[in-house]
């Protein structure tokens, strides 16, 4: 018996019979000539487009910010792949036989009293911590975690300095954040707008008149003095990527009080020499301002002293008559955190670290702590032994206190350690920023509060009730 085979499966299996006729057809040598040349014109159109965009002429305007987006997609994948994988630290092995959080290796701490309010990366919680521990204990009293989310979502316009990739809970770092009295927070990432945090974390400010980064320090009058990056650069004969550095003075309510170009300062006093020999878009890179709080025999209250990491130089600036004071470029390479010790003498964080092929850190030597004597014009090295004793190189970053009863803390936080030194060079106590992977991440600067100020702010922040 016979029957009719259907049509419709007939026509299904020509189909694959159709698809391999297309896919083997002969191509005629001039269509693939073709189809190449159009090809590498596309590319050279596209990279053109990319290349105009990066250097902000946009002559072709939404063309090379469409083209420039496109190109950005691998980098913007890799880092949502990776997250918080550059925030570890890559040498674990310094620090892996060191127990995780505060360890005593001499003996517990009997002084100073006071609080270190430390901002670090926690990477079991995925997210940016910022804590206030109570000397001489090491005991964390309080802790604020700012939603970095909610903090930037309505920031507009968004600067061109910005790595928007940052702005998430998961990313987002305070860098030096200020503790007010009565328990709020100045927090700021790299190259964002300036906030001001409950001791919830709500937002009780934001400021957007600059690109905020590094330091954030008080002057005798209770303003902040914190290092920026000029929207638009000022000075003329540069091009659009150059990164002017300012020095900013900003109000306890958020208003931008003062603000000028470091690098015009330079030029004005006749140190254009220090910046435009060799091209470089950031020739100063601005790290720390201290400002000076009351008269001394060498400086002025109202004087601030800068640390320029670029061209190794510290200077001391006095901005009401807009005079450079003192000025010192090296022995210190790549130095970061000047503080003022006492009415002669500064205390500067030297890296010593040498660019000698790019992004790639040479030491020659360790990173130290040097003092200069304006008095006697000497360096000194307080802990020359122990920072090469516990090998410091700090390519970045790098952080100095004299803490009260001749203790030292030098923190370093690209090793995820923080080291407080008796002044016979002994550690006194040492914190390890490991999570539970096992895996060391990134500090951000700490601060020390004496006790006075410290305890009254605790006592406000007892009184705090915040929802869950």
């Amino acid at each position: 018996m016979s029957e009719r085979v259907p049509d419709r499966p007939a026509e299904a299996s020509e189909r694959p019979a159709a698809i391999e006729r297309l896919l083997f057809a002969r191509i005629e040598l001039w269509v693939v000539v073709l189809l190449l040349l159009l090809g590498c014109l596309l590319a050279i159109g596209f990279g053109a487009a990319v290349l105009d965009a990066e250097r902000e002429d946009f002559r072709l305007g939404p063309i090379s910010r469409a083209a420039l987006s496109v190109a950005e997609i691998p980098q913007a994948t890799k880092q949502l792949l990776t997250r918080d994988t550059d925030l570890r630290v890559g040498d674990s092995e310094r620090e892996r036989a060191n127990p995780t959080g505060w360890s005593f290796p001499t003996g517990r701490l009997t002084e100073p009293r006071g609080y270190l309010l430390i901002s670090r990366y926690d990477g079991t919680a995925k997210r940016q911590r910022i804590e206030l521990v109570a000397l001489p204990a090491m005991r964390t009293v309080y802790r604020w975690t700012p939603d970095a989310s909610d903090l930037l979502q309505d920031v507009r316009p968004i600067s061109r300095f910005a790595e928007t990739t940052n702005w998430n809970d998961t990313r987002y770092r305070a860098y030096h954040p200020w503790l007010e009295s009565n328990g709020d927070l100045v927090i700021k990432d790299y190259a964002s707008p300036l906030f001001r945090i409950d001791p919830c974390g709500k937002r009780v400010w934001k400021l957007q008149e600059g690109n905020f980064h590094h330091s954030t320090e008080g002057d005798a009058d209770g303003d902040l003095w914190i290092p920026g990056i000029a929207e638009r650069p000022g000075l003329a004969g540069v091009n659009e990527k150059f990164r002017e550095d300012t020095i900013n003075k900003i109000s306890p309510s958020g208003k931008l009080l003062f603000s000028r170009s470091v690098a015009q300062i330079l030029v004005r006093h006749g140190y254009a020499n220090w910046l435009f020999t060799l091209p470089n878009d950031d020739p100063t890179h601005l790290n720390d301002i201290e400002p000076v709080v009351k008269d001394g025999p060498y400086w002025k209250k109202g004087d601030l002293f800068l640390s320029m990491r670029n061209v190794s130089a510290v200077l001391l600036y006095r901005p009401s008559t807009d005079q450079i004071v003192w000025i010192k470029r090296g022995p210190w390479i790549a130095q970061h955190d000047v503080d003022i010790l006492d009415d002669h003498r500064i205390s500067i964080y030297d890296n010593h670290v040498e660019e000698r092929a790019p992004r790639k850190p040479y030491f020659a030597d360790t990173s130290q702590v040097l003092i200069y004597d304006f008095a006697t014009h000497q360096l000194s090295r307080p802990l020359e032994g122990p920072m090469k004793r516990y090998n410091f190189r700090t390519w970045v970053e790098g952080l100095f206190i004299q803490l009260p009863g001749g203790l030292m803390l030098v923190a370093d936080p690209t090793q995820a350690r923080l080291l407080i030194f008796r002044p016979d060079g002994r550690v006194a106590a040492r914190f390890v920023n490991r999570a539970k992977d096992g895996n060391l991440y990134q500090l951000a600067w700490s601060r020390y509060i004496d006790a006075a100020k410290g305890d009254a702010i605790v006592r406000t922040l007892q009184k705090v009730k915040c929802n869950a």
